[in-house]
């Protein structure tokens, strides 16, 4: 019996080293994710695109508002820990002849399985606008 159980301790080791996701013990969420937003009489549609190294996610992300067709973009930064994801999206807007406006936005989220990604967002610009927290579900593309 001591030899099998040697030999199921080699085997787990080598599989969790031969897959790294496994030895974090977290998911993968790097690929590209399409959510939408509904504020009434516009929408928004993302589109982010992740990468994932180890725990650390960076990425970009573009928006279209409609109807105006007007877009946005930015970059996204934050963690992986087992399914919960937290991420930072961070963008700069030139409104014409004002100061540019900054924003970021907290997402705090859990990947549900390899396709989908829900939780919660928080937004604050450098107007001091803010919009109370929503809901939100993201879906792989």
């Amino acid at each position: 019996m001591t030899g099998f159980r040697a030999v199921v301790l080699i085997f787990c080791t080598l599989v969790i080293l031969g897959n790294p996701a496994l030895a974090w013990g977290d998911r993968d969420a790097s690929g590209s994710w399409e959510s939408t937003y509904d504020f009434g009489p516009e929408k928004e549609i993302m589109t982010a695109k992740i990468q994932q190294v180890e725990n650390n996610i960076l990425g970009s992300f573009s928006v279209v508002v409609e109807p105006s067709g007007d877009e946005y973009s930015g970059i996204i930064f934050g963690t992986v820990e087992d399914d919960r994801v937290n991420a930072y999206y961070l963008s700069v807007r030139n409104l014409g002849e004002d100061d540019p406006l900054v924003s970021i936005t907290f997402a705090d989220g859990r990947l549900i399985d390899d396709e989908t990604i829900k939780g919660t967002v928080y937004y604050q610009d450098s107007n001091f606008n803010e919009i109370p927290p929503f809901d939100y579900k993201a879906t792989k593309i």
